[in-house]
């Protein structure tokens, strides 16, 4: 049994505590650098919540003129006749006749095919007229949501690759379609209120500047940065890519240090952020802290010796602890857990610490399968079925069938009863398709009311049996009065060739659009 004092005296407080109580610092050395401190840190007081103020005014002051300037994208887009979209000397016409959209987007106007192509654009440029952009991410987020966005920067063709702000809005013909998008780009070295940003001065030297949260920079005084990033080691980087709003104080790679303030910006995924030179900052406690720093060195370096030699002593159970932490990467399991039983404060830690450990690798589990299936169906998710489609077209396996299912006017289903009810038509539907394939099979929801099937080893007769299965059963379901009728339309191809698995999967898309087609209520 070990002695009292061992668990009353040797705790890792107990000894802090002495530790530190042995060796305090002469009263005029605490004394002064308390007064130090406290000057500097109400100084940083003033100055972060000035500072704070300024840039939540700015930030709130952009994210009101980009959301604005998204409206203004959004009003044109409502009087753009639908025509126009298959007339490119139409479309010229109503871009060059908006003088005042112009003003604001002085990167030029633009018409965006549903394939990416530039149908027209204003200022016109000779022989752009059709270039493919489907590239873009803009075209591609604008086509995937069917909403207005602004986009991330980019370098605009149209400005021999001057950094740019695409502001979009999709544009719907009569039925609610989606037939092509219309753009406006704000170039980032004019003049517009984002250019502006970039000579907003605090004091002498601080300045202003915008980046996104993967720390692309889009608003910089120095010109030459802009679309480019911040350093991943850099501490700004990190707390942006956090979420982090408010005051903090860092060092850049040439030595400045700067009180650096963080705002988002409403409605996008930009940071405004602003620099602030400490040395400027704090000049008037330059020569004290001068003077503090002589009177401090001496304490701190008895201090220093003496906590380091006291701590190899005593922290030896906490090192061990840092250590198994720093080398967690790459052990599996039990390995993770840290093995310490007795009843300290490291004990306390170490059962903490495992249980954490425990309930991460629980919660890995779930996301996991939350990344490969579907929420409302329990069906494979969009990105298992393209996984899975690359990997059977690297492999041998054939023949390999691919089914494409649709719901049938699901629209009408949830504008008559309900999204709730539309929600039950879709899980019907996964539950309909999942009991009619194999377990093997690989059934996926890959959009809102579209299904895939891939079926290794089965050719095209014995699929044709399967979909015929399908609608058969289909006919045969009951629905009470209150829910919505399933209506499947449904494609499949086959393939021989495993390579040819994705040239299967359009065709059976194809056969069941063109089915679906057929089953759509007017």
């Amino acid at each position: 049994m070990k002695p009292r004092f061992f668990s009353s005296r040797r705790s890792i407080a107990f000894k802090l505590t002495l530790t530190v109580c042995a060796f305090l610092l002469a009263f005029q050395t605490v004394l002064a650098l308390l007064t130090y401190f406290y000057f500097r840190n109400e100084i940083s007081r003033i100055i972060s919540g000035q500072q704070l103020a300024i840039l939540e005014m700015a930030a709130r002051h952009t994210g009101q003129k980009l959301a604005s300037s998204l409206e203004v994208i959004k009003e044109v887009s409502k009087s753009v006749p639908p025509p126009a979209m298959n007339d490119p000397e139409m479309a010229q016409r109503f871009l060059d006749a908006r003088a005042g959209t112009h003003a604001l987007f002085d990167n030029g106007l633009f018409f965006f095919s549903m394939e990416g192509k530039l149908l027209a654009e204003s200022p016109f440029l000779p022989g752009r007229r059709g270039r493919n952009l489907a590239f873009r991410e803009f075209f591609k987020k604008s086509v995937a949501t069917g909403k207005p966005l602004i986009s991330e920067p980019y370098r605009s063709t149209h400005t021999s690759g001057a950094p740019a702000v695409m502001f979009t809005s999709p544009l719907f013909d009569r039925n609610g379609r989606m037939i092509g998008i219309l753009g406006g780009s704000m170039n980032l070295l004019h003049d517009n209120f984002l250019g502006i940003l970039s000579r907003t001065t605090f004091g002498g030297k601080g300045y202003l500047f915008i980046v996104n949260r993967e720390g692309m920079i889009i608003v910089h005084p120095d010109r030459s940065r802009i679309l480019g990033y911040l350093d991943s080691k850099n501490p700004i980087a990190g707390k942006i890519s956090e979420g982090f709003e408010g005051v903090m104080e860092y060092q850049n790679p040439a030595g400045i240090r700067y009180i650096t303030t963080l705002k988002a910006i409403s409605g996008t995924g930009w940071v405004m952020a602003a620099n602030y030179p400490e040395d400027e900052a704090f000049a008037p406690l330059k020569k004290i802290r001068q003077y503090f720093l002589a009177i401090f060195i001496v304490g701190a370096l008895l201090t220093f010796a003496t906590v380091q030699l006291t701590m190899k002593r005593f922290t030896a159970a906490l090192v061990r602890f840092s250590e198994h932490v720093r080398n967690l990467v790459g052990k599996r399991g039990g390995e993770k857990l840290f093995n310490y039983d007795k009843e300290n404060e490291v004990g306390i830690i170490a059962r903490r610490f495992n249980e954490m450990i425990i309930a991460e690798e629980k919660q890995k589990e779930e996301l996991i399968r939350a990344s490969t299936h579907d929420s409302l169906t329990g069906l494979y998710n969009r990105a298992y079925f393209d996984s899975e489609l690359k990997r059977l077209a690297r492999g041998r396996q054939a023949p390999i069938s691919v089914v494409v299912a649709d719901i049938d006017n699901l629209k009408i289903c949830n504008d008559t009863k309900g999204h709730a009810a539309g929600d039950a038509l879709i899980r019907a539907a996964a539950r309909m398709l999942s009991d009619s394939f194999r377990v093997e099979d690989i059934v996926a929801r890959i959009g809102g009311d579209e299904f895939a099937v891939i079926i290794p080893g089965m050719g095209r007769d014995d699929v044709v049996k399967i979909i015929e299965r399908v609608k058969a059963t289909i006919a045969l379901m009951r629905h009470d009065p209150g829910e919505c009728t399933l209506s499947i339309s449904l494609g499949s191809d086959s393939c021989d060739d495993p390579a040819d698995i994705y040239h299967a999967f359009r065709r059976a898309d194809e056969e069941m659009y063109l089915n679906k087609a057929k089953n759509k209520v007017i």
